[in-house]
């Protein structure tokens, strides 16, 4: 029999609740109800009840597989009257009518992410917050947020099982950059990570110039003026941060 999650993130075993998705958890916003999209094995949905952090929850997954399982997790755990499993391609399966405020999308390609929450805009304009942690392509996402009306009110990250992620707390409203000239730069390697300065993201920026300058010495010149610029870019965040 598998473990119950715990209410207390701390203490969720990592079988059932990774660090990542903990953080994920932690990220959410007290609220009605939750969706989480593309929700795998249903555990998050299942920690946030517990955690009584919210009162229900819909989990949609585009396979059915993930979603029969989430579907048995949830069901041992005794949660079915709160939390409901859906077959979705990201939100074209939530209505109004679900009356979702906070919505979950982890574990995946920037590209997709950014996709998911542009599709589903209708839901999107509705809600209090989205919990974004994209695997790839930061900038699409952060662009994506400002285009649909949110900005990032903060922004996580962290290190789980040696691999590195990103978790972004968007909430509904507009926020102007002060520094036009810096958007750019904020897309690629986040204003809330560089202004709050991270100490693990500065230590993963300075990690980031070591790798980059060792890889320059191993190209021809006339291929080294994109890396050149990103290594710039780099110890630009890198003096921002210092």
């Amino acid at each position: 029999m598998e473990e119950k999650v715990f209410a207390d993130f701390s203490k969720a075993h990592l079988y059932n609740l990774s660090e990542r998705l903990r953080e994920v958890s932690k990220t959410v916003i007290s609220c009605n109800k939750v969706a989480d999209i593309g929700c795998d094995h249903g555990y998050v949905a299942i920690s946030l009840i517990e955690s009584g952090k919210i009162n229900s929850a819909l989990c949609m997954d585009i396979n059915e597989g993930p979603l029969e399982a989430a579907k048995e997790h949830i069901r041992t755990a005794g949660y079915e009257n709160v939390i409901e499993t859906r077959l979705s391609n990201g939100l074209h399966n939530a209505t109004a009518g679900d009356e979702i405020e906070s919505i979950i999308v982890a574990g995946m390609g920037g590209n997709l992410v950014s996709t998911i929450i542009d599709e589903g805009s209708d839901i999107v304009k509705g809600l209090k917050q989205m919990v974004l942690q994209p695997q790839s392509e930061l900038f699409l996402v952060r662009k994506k947020i400002r285009e649909l009306g949110f900005y990032i009110d903060s922004e996580k990250f962290l290190i789980d099982m040696g691999k590195y992620y990103w978790i972004m707390d968007a909430r509904p409203g507009k926020q102007e950059c002060m520094e036009p000239n810096m958007q750019e730069l904020y897309d690629n390697y986040s204003e809330f990570l560089i202004k709050s300065k991270d100490s693990l993201y500065k230590e993963y920026i300075e990690n980031s110039i070591r790798i980059n300058e060792g890889y320059l010495k191993g190209i021809s010149d006339g291929n080294s003026a994109s890396l050149n610029q990103k290594i710039n870019d780099l110890k630009q965040v890198l003096n921002l941060m210092s």
